[in-house]
């Protein structure tokens, strides 16, 4: 069973060090809900990269993989530390208490998986709940 909630992120622009995203959400629980492209994500590699400890085993030598999201990375800190930004795309349903349009978390979270578990900014992401 479906929330009726999706979104996605596709990369505009990167170098090395930070990269800009475009998304948008939908909200299947809407008439005439009508998604636009026009939102953007800034992210900077470094501080999700290295918030990740490898702990490498036996059974594991190049390091236990990730679970499915990412580890150790503190989303408002990074907010405050200006390592990650997020203009609100025009679709946006609930911000949190600082303005922050909730859906675009879910794809923060997923670029920041990425991050660690490939080493890359991923091209594009997205979810369905």
């Amino acid at each position: 069973m479906s929330l009726g909630y999706a979104g996605r992120a596709v990369l505009i622009d990167s170098d090395d060090r930070a990269a800009l995203y475009a998304y948008e959400c939908e909200n299947w629980n809407r008439k005439n809900d009508a998604p636009k492209l026009d939102g953007e994500i800034y992210i900077e590699f470094e501080p999700i990269a290295s918030a990740r400890k490898i702990v490498r085993t036996k059974r594991y030598p190049q390091g236990i993989p990730l679970s499915g999201m990412a580890e150790n990375v503190d989303f408002y800190e990074l907010v405050e530390a200006g390592s990650l930004a997020v203009h609100n795309c025009s679709n946006a349903t609930h911000c949190d208490p600082n303005g922050i349009d909730i859906q675009a978390f879910s794809l923060i979270s997923k670029i920041a998986y990425h991050i660690q578990a490939d080493g890359v900014f991923p091209e594009k992401v997205c979810y369905a709940k």
